[in-house]
């Protein structure tokens, strides 16, 4: 079993992510409401407004809320476009209060080191909040109560991705132009059109009033997309340093001298009585930070499954909680048996095997090292499954502090690509 742990910690580290790069199957796509990438909603009085809806359910006998473009506004619904944007201005003065009280506490507890990535961009932000006239977000967020519509048409995902997209380019006008002319001017900008995710959009919002829980999530989750140390892997009660933290390759290599130490310990009777985690959050904790992610592997004691779970640990008053967390499970009848072999071929896992052999546990059998490999490879998909779905979490929390940072800027993406992403963010906000 031991030999199982050694092969899924270390496969857990390179391997596993490389399944996630797969690209998707194609699914088909409803036909949009309309011929623009925007989603549709009719007013009582006839009025129509393009915008995203962000509510899960948009109807005539239900409240919602959408996003609907400033400038758009102003140009299409004038009258409803002045009582939104006095409304935001009523709302943003408290908001900014807050703001600013919090982002001054939080760069208090960072310290006044230099070369603070996380510093500066509060810095940053503290000149922004005091410059009235820079304050004017290009997005409206707008109520439609209920009985407010006679009709609510939400787009496919993939046309809705492209109008998030486009404002996010400043194309003008996006919402009123066909899908394909959408298409031909994003990608000319060196973004991926194709896929049905939105990619958030909080730096084109106004600044809101927020619950004390979700503004200590989102500063945790900008610390850890940002700082280094912040990433964990466990398995029962081994904790090691995840190699993708710290701006480090996803697919690094395994340092299994470091790592036998800590693998050691699961022979200790007395280890079992000690949670790891805790001395590892109380050194985060004294830095003054405020967030952790843990990737813990569960294996059934029968090697019938594995299940991975990647979460993000918030400190608050309180201490440390666990915020949210992204799961997947996979069985080892459940991948290609071809992934296998590849894995067994991996000279990371060959030591891996001779370490069990050298800590006196014998030669590992046949019928165990491929079951064992086999688990490798269904922990390599689950993982996979998991951090992409928890990399979409942490992205929309996270504040844009490497986008703000002219140091870490992405180079030009060649065209038609995805703009590349600083390597300590776990994956293009896009």
């Amino acid at each position: 079993m031991l030999s199982v742990v050694l092969s899924a910690a270390c496969l857990a580290i390179a391997p596993p992510l490389q399944e996630a790069k797969k690209p998707r199957a194609a699914r088909p796509e409803a036909a949009p409401p309309a011929l623009t990438v925007a989603d549709r909603v009719t007013l009582r009085d006839g009025k129509v407004l393009l915008g995203l809806v962000t509510s899960p359910a948009a109807g005539p006998r239900v409240g919602f809320d959408m996003l609907v473009r400033r400038d758009w506004a102003q140009a299409h619904v004038p009258e409803l476009a002045a009582r939104w944007i006095r409304n935001a201005e009523t709302m943003r003065k408290p908001a900014l209060a807050e703001r600013r009280k919090r982002l001054e506490a939080w760069r208090d507890e960072r310290g006044k080191a230099g070369g603070d990535r996380v510093a500066t961009w509060i810095d940053g932000e503290l000149k922004r909040l005091d410059d009235p006239n820079g304050l004017d977000a290009p997005l409206l967020s707008v109520r439609i109560a209920r009985d407010g519509c006679r009709s609510a048409e939400r787009n496919s995902d993939a046309s809705r991705r492209m109008l998030a997209l486009a404002w996010l380019c400043g194309l003008p006008d996006a919402e009123d132009r066909p899908p394909g002319e959408v298409q031909d001017a994003i990608e000319g900008r060196g973004f991926t059109a194709d896929g049905d995710e939105v990619p958030p959009l909080d730096k084109l919002m106004p600044i809101v009033a927020e619950p004390e829980a979700k503004w200590l999530a989102r500063r945790a989750a900008t610390e850890v997309s940002v700082d280094a140390g912040r990433r964990f892997l466990r398995y029962n009660n081994l904790l090691l340093p995840d190699p993708a933290d710290g701006g480090r390759p996803l697919d690094a290599p395994l340092d299994l001298g470091s790592a036998l130490g800590e693998i050691g310990k699961l022979l200790d009777p007395d280890a079992a009585a000690v949670d790891p985690l805790a001395p590892a959050l109380a050194k985060i904790a004294a830095k003054g930070g405020a967030g952790a992610v843990v990737t813990r592997m569960d294996m059934a004691p029968d090697l019938s499954r594995v299940q991975v779970d990647v979460a993000l640990w918030v400190r608050g008053p309180q201490g440390w909680v666990l915020y949210g967390s992204r799961n997947a499970t996979v069985r080892p009848e459940e991948v290609d048996p071809g992934a296998a072999a590849d894995i067994g071929q991996d000279p990371q896992v060959q030591s891996v095997f001779k370490i069990a052999e050298s800590l006196g546990l014998g030669a590992v059998a046949g019928e165990m090292r491929e079951r064992s490999l086999r688990m490798g490879a269904a922990t390599a998909r689950a993982l996979g499954q998991a951090r992409s779905a928890f990399s979409q979490e942490l992205n929309g929390l996270a504040f844009p502090v490497l986008e703000a940072s002219p140091e870490t800027a992405p180079a030009p993406p060649p065209a038609g690509g995805t703009p590349a992403a600083p390597a300590s963010r776990p994956a293009p906000r896009p």
